[in-house]
């Protein structure tokens, strides 16, 4: 009995481009999660360049703390242009093998997990997400130990239909 071995080429061109499938788009209200953590580290940072300049170095010249105070205000104008530019990139596909999700606007980023290679699913909400009822889907593989694939702001339910949908993927024997 012999067996058909095939190992056909396929040519770069034949390739299916994940790119050009129909992702879906994260919720309008995460963006609202984005600007309070850009908010948050405003703050952070703010207290310790107020902290620099008039604790630490009483004698610094009158103009630097505006100069500063001038680029800080520029990088949150910056960070807030983005924030929002880049929005719209992100999204999440689930395929017939596979799960992906892409993001990022001057950095892009996709990642893409075949369902064979998850080893555990977690659905998380954070005190902010739980308030505006969102979560977030941590997809973890074999062979590592952090997550391999976020996918954030998400509805509660479509979070947990996911979350049940990828479990059920994995294989009976690496369920916990």
């Amino acid at each position: 009995m012999t067996a058909d071995f095939s190992n056909s080429v396929i040519l770069p061109e034949n390739l299916p481009l994940i790119e050009s499938a129909e992702f879906n788009p994260i919720d309008q209200k995460y963006l609202k999660i984005l600007y309070i953590n850009i908010l948050i580290r405003t703050v952070a940072y703010g207290g310790l360049l107020t902290g620099l300049f008039f604790i630490i170095i009483p004698d610094i010249p009158g103009f630097i703390p505006w100069i500063a105070a001038g680029l800080f205000l520029a990088i949150i104008v910056y960070s807030l242009i983005i924030t929002r530019l880049s929005f719209s990139r992100r999204g999440y596909l689930i395929r017939e093998r596979d799960i992906a999700y892409r993001r990022g606007l001057i950095s892009f980023r996709l990642t893409s997990i075949p369902f064979n290679r998850i080893q555990h699913v977690e659905l998380i909400q954070t005190v902010i997400a739980k308030q505006m009822g969102l979560a977030k889907i941590k997809v973890y593989t074999a062979g590592s130990s952090a997550d391999d694939l976020v996918i954030p702001g998400l509805p509660l339910d479509v979070a947990g239909q996911i979350r049940e949908f990828l479990t059920g993927k994995i294989s009976p024997d690496e369920k916990d």
